[in-house]
C-alpha cells in the first residue's frame, strides 16, 4: 500500500502546480485540520522561507488547534499559517471577520507564542464583515426557530445572508473616510430587523457571543454610539494588517512554483449548505471545490497538486440536530469524549461520537473532491476495543440497500450495516516514528481507509509538529 504512493508534492501530475495543498474535512468538522495544515506547513517551509497560506471559508465558528514546541494554539478567524516563522497568512475574502474578537485572538496567539506574531498577516479588503449586529439577529432568529441548535452564535448564518441580500459591510468598507455614516446606517438597518422579534430584542440590549477565555463570555450589542466606538477602537488596530493586493500577491506567489501555497478549509463537507444534513449546516463553502471563490480564480482546485481530507482515524464526531444511522456504543463514546477532549473548540460542546461511515464518506468526497486523507487520532484505539466502520446501510422496512442522503427524514430510515477491525495499542503508537513499524492490526485499518475513502497520505499520533508519520 504505501510503496505505491509517490510523493506528489514533488511529483505532480500533468496539470497540477508543484508545492500546493489544500486541507478539508472528510466529514463533520473537528477533525484537526489546524494541527494537520501546521504540519505540512513545517515540512514544505523547511526549504523554502517564502510560504503562503491561507484560510478559504469560515469565520469565528471554527476552532483549529495545534501545539508549538509544547505550547496549544488555538486559532479561530486566524489562518493556521500565523504560527509559521516568515509565513504569509492571509484571510481571504470568502471568510467572516468580526474585528475586535480578531484582536483579541491575535493578542492570545501572540502572548501565547512570546510576544508576537511568527508570521505575516494579511486580510483581503474584501472580506465580509461579521459583527454584533449579525450575532444579535441570529440570536433572535434562533429564539424562533430550531435551525440553529449547532449554531456557534458567531454570526456566521446572518453574516453570509448580508452577501446574498446585498446588505453586507466589508473591511474595505470599515476604511473608508465615511465608514460612521456606513455602519451607522447598518445598525439602524439591524434595529429594525429586530423589531418583529419584541421588545426582548431591543438591539442594544441583545446579549451575544464575544471571544474570549470563558466559552460563554456574552455582552450587549450597545447603543449605535458605543458599537460605533467599538468599530473606531477596532479599525485604527487592524487596518495594519489589511491589503487590496491580495490578487497581485497570490498571482506571483502561484506562477512560482518554488512557493509553497496551502489553504486552509474550516468545518467540513458534510456541513456544506448543499451536501449537509439540513438543518445542521455551514453558511460557507468548506471544500477544497470552492477554493477559486477565495483566490479570485488564480488558483483552481484541479491544479492543486494535493487536496488532503482530514478524519479522525476510527471514529466520526458531530454536533447539532443530526442523528446519523448507527448503534452507539455509550461506554466507548464516553471514553473517546474524555480522552481525546471532544469538545467544540469555539462553544465547548461535547460533540457525539460515531462510526466511521464509508457511505457518508464516499458521498462527501464526491461533492469535495479531495484526493487523499489524513488519518489523525491514530492514538484513538485500544487492543481490546474492536473499531467498528459502516460499510453500507440498509431499509429498515424492506432490507434493502439503501444510498446515505444528506436529509435527516432519509437517514431516518436507514439501519447501519458494520464490519469490525482489531484494535492496536494507541499509547504505543504514540511513540512509532515510521509507518513500518505500526502494528499489523493499524495497517490493515489503514489500508482499508486507502482502499475505500482515498489514500492514506499521513497519519497523526498527537497535536505537536513532530507528531505524524508520512506514507510516500
Amino acid at each position: 500500500m504505501y510503496n505505491k504512493i509517490v510523493n506528489p508534492l514533488k511529483s505532480p501530475a500533468k496539470n497540477f502546480r508543484p508545492n500546493c495543498l489544500s486541507v478539508e474535512d472528510v466529514f463533520f468538522g473537528d477533525s484537526g485540520k489546524g494541527s494537520v495544515v501546521a504540519k505540512f506547513n513545517e515540512i514544505l517551509g523547511q526549504h523554502n522561507k517564502k510560504l503562503v497560506s491561507l484560510r478559504f471559508n469560515g469565520g469565528g465558528n471554527a476552532g483549529h488547534e495545534t501545539k508549538v514546541y509544547g505550547k496549544t494554539v488555538v486559532t479561530h478567524q486566524l489562518p493556521t499559517g500565523i504560527i509559521k516563522e516568515n509565513c504569509t497568512a492571509i484571510i481571504s475574502r470568502c471568510m467572516l471577520i468580526h474585528p475586535e474578537d480578531l484582536l483579541t485572538e491575535i493578542a492570545e496567539v501572540k502572548k501565547t507564542l512570546g510576544g508576537s506574531l511568527p508570521g505575516n498577516l494579511l486580510i483581503d479588503d474584501r472580506v465580509t464583515l461579521s459583527l454584533d449586529t449579525h450575532r444579535a439577529l441570529e440570536s433572535a432568529l434562533n429564539s424562533v426557530t430550531t435551525g440553529g441548535k449547532g449554531s456557534t452564535g458567531r454570526g456566521i448564518a446572518t453574516g453570509y445572508a448580508s452577501h446574498y441580500e446585498r446588505i453586507s459591510v466589508t473591511m474595505k468598507d470599515l476604511l473608508e473616510n465615511d465608514w460612521q455614516d456606513t455602519f451607522g446606517k447598518h445598525y439602524d438597518l439591524y434595529a429594525k430587523f429586530l423589531v418583529g422579534f419584541g421588545k426582548e430584542f431591543n438591539l442594544e440590549n441583545v446579549l451575544v457571543a464575544t471571544y474570549g477565555k470563558d466559552k460563554g463570555s456574552k455582552r450587549a450589542v450597545g447603543t449605535r454610539a458605543e458599537f460605533l466606538d467599538r468599530l473606531a477602537f477596532a479599525k485604527a488596530k487592524v487596518k495594519k494588517y489589511v491589503s487590496d493586493e491580495i490578487f497581485d500577491l497570490l498571482s506571483t506567489a502561484w506562477r512560482n512554483s518554488s512557493t509553497p501555497i496551502t489553504l486552509e478549509g474550516a468545518q467540513g463537507a458534510g456541513l456544506d449548505p448543499y451536501h449537509g444534513v439540513y438543518p445542521d449546516i455551514t453558511a460557507s463553502r468548506p471544500t477544497s471545490r470552492s477554493i477559486n471563490d477565495a483566490t479570485y480564480n488564480i488558483i483552481l482546485p484541479e491544479n492543486i497538486s494535493v487536496r488532503v481530507a482530514v478524519m479522525k482515524t476510527t471514529y466520526m464526531s458531530s454536533v447539532g440536530k443530526r442523528v446519523l444511522p448507527d448503534q452507539k456504543n455509550e461506554t466507548t463514546e464516553k471514553w473517546i469524549q474524555e480522552a481525546f477532549d471532544e469538545k467544540g473548540r469555539s462553544t465547548g460542546r461535547l460533540r457525539d461520537i460515531y462510526s466511521v461511515s464509508i457511505p457518508i464518506a464516499q458521498y462527501l468526497r464526491r461533492a469535495a473532491g479531495f484526493n487523499y486523507v489524513v488519518a489523525t487520532h491514530l492514538d484513538a484505539s485500544k487492543v481490546d476495543v474492536p473499531i467498528t466502520v459502516i460499510n453500507y446501510y440498509i431499509d429498515k422496512a424492506t432490507g434493502a440497500k439503501k444510498p446515505y442522503m444528506p436529509y435527516q427524514d432519509e437517514l431516518d430510515q436507514l439501519k447501519a450495516h458494520t464490519t469490525s477491525f482489531k484494535g492496536w495499542d494507541g499509547e504505543q503508537v504514540k511513540t512509532i516514528k515510521t509507518p513500518a513499524k505500526l502494528p499489523s492490526t493499524a495497517k490493515t485499518y489503514l489500508a482499508f481507509i486507502s482502499k475505500n475513502i482515498a489514500p492514506v497520505l499521513m497519519a497523526t499520533t498527537g497535536p505537536d509538529l513532530n507528531d505524524y508519520l508520512l506514507f510516500n
